[in-house]
């Protein structure tokens, strides 16, 4: 989301920076970089584990004078507190700067072979990346908001036509994953292991738990409620990160593919049309806990994250697009064999009903925050703040609550 706080340059970000990554994107040596005028690129609650730019780059090539916006995304000085500690003891960086590098554009290169699924990429354009030796890395990448991009506005959840275009792009992507897979699967090491989930503590389970503790605490306030679903949530809060956790990790005996790892209502823009105003385009941003498992986890944390409680009452519409999205992409790239059957997605999608669950009463809270209150993450993860339930999230709760024990999942 844009923002038009002034920051304060760090020092890395220098005249030089801007030049290398420059002359590297643009494939052009005899870049000078005249002046650069860096802003904040996310308000409170847009981002979490990065600190975000937008830098505005003049810069001469041969005779002509160039202005180019770029997002320049940064890990957070360890000075920073616990969140900034957990970014530089994973490999989070790394990981965005591989999927990039390595897999997006082999990906894309399948896609392209086919005139209908050419020219329709899933994320922003790669420009550059920088890791230091000082725990500095950053990852350059086109600005969206420059071809027209944005957030959603946030409401109550996303609505069905930015569901289904969000389900038909995902299945896009896991299906070309699966494909490149087939072709290389020694292209895809780096992302059999998660980023966050290899054994440390990495502050999840206080974010996940604390979620679910202060649901719990507000559904005891209400009389219609408290005695059917406060005792289960605080029964839920007991096992969270064990079935958070069960819901990400890979079964080698799943269908399986690459997928997002992350998707939710901050990482995904949208373009509308110009008359219509109607939703037509989606990149999604973030890759950083791209990983390769059940495309479920995909599904289900979007969907319980991010959708409206109205959209996630016929959520069987959004499956149902994402399986024949699934199965056309395969068909198109001619590995129609690798189509799993309808019935194995939804026996996973069962499978991980309590990752559902956790998804939208954590998530829901962080989805649907008031910007003007958003606590200080390091504190959430140190149990000492938690996010204020807004009235947008009590009512789409008392929704899916209903939903969830109609569904067996409470």
């Amino acid at each position: 989301m844009e923002s038009n706080n002034e920051v304060t340059k760090p020092e890395w970000m220098s005249t030089s920076f801007f030049e290398s990554a420059l002359r590297f994107s643009e494939e052009d040596n005899n870049i000078t970089v005249i002046s650069s005028e860096v802003k904040a690129a996310t308000v409170p609650g847009d981002n979490y584990v990065s600190d975000m730019y937008r830098a505005v780059v003049k810069f001469k090539r041969g005779s002509d004078t160039v202005e180019k916006s770029i997002i320049v995304k940064a890990s957070k000085p360890t000075s920073e507190g616990v969140m900034a500690k957990i970014t530089s003891e994973t490999n989070i960086f790394y990981q965005e700067t591989a999927a990039f590098t390595m897999i997006f554009p082999e990906m894309y290169n399948l896609l392209n072979e086919v005139p209908s699924l050419s020219n329709q990429p899933f994320s922003a354009k790669y420009l550059y990346s920088y890791h230091s030796n000082e725990s500095t890395s950053s990852i350059l990448l086109e600005d969206l908001k420059v071809s027209g991009f944005r957030l959603a506005e946030k409401k109550s959840g996303l609505d069905l036509k930015h569901c289904l275009l969000v389900m038909r792009t995902i299945a896009r992507f896991h299906a070309v994953s699966l494909v490149l897979h087939q072709k290389d699967p020694e292209i895809f090491k780096s992302f059999m292991v998660h980023a966050l989930y290899t054994g440390k503590d990495t502050g999840m389970e206080a974010i996940i738990t604390g979620g679910v503790s202060n649901a719990a605490r507000e559904v005891e306030t209400w009389p219609d409620f408290k005695e059917k679903f406060a005792r289960k949530l605080y029964n839920l809060r007991d096992t969270a990160m064990e079935q958070w956790i069960a819901g990400i990790v890979r079964n080698e005996n799943e269908f399986n593919v690459l997928c997002h790892g992350d998707l939710w209502f901050n990482n995904m823009m949208f373009r509308y049309s110009d008359d219509t105003g109607e939703v037509e385009e989606v990149r999604f941003v973030d890759f950083q806990l791209t990983y390769w498992t059940s495309p479920v986890m995909d599904l289900q944390y979007f969907m319980h994250s991010s959708a409206s409680a109205e959209v996630l009452e016929h959520s069987e519409v959004l499956i149902q697009e994402y399986y024949s999205t699934l199965c056309e992409i395969l068909t198109l790239l001619k590995h129609p064999h690798l189509q799993p059957t309808m019935s194995l997605i939804n026996e996973e999608l069962e499978k991980r009903s309590r990752f559902a669950v956790i998804a939208s009463i954590a998530g829901r809270s962080v989805v649907l925050a008031d910007k003007s209150k958003i606590p200080d993450m390091n504190n959430v993860v140190q149990e000492k703040e938690t996010f204020q339930l807004t009235e947008e999230y009590k009512s789409s709760l008392k929704k899916l609550l209903i939903l969830f024990e109609a569904r067996g999942w409470l």
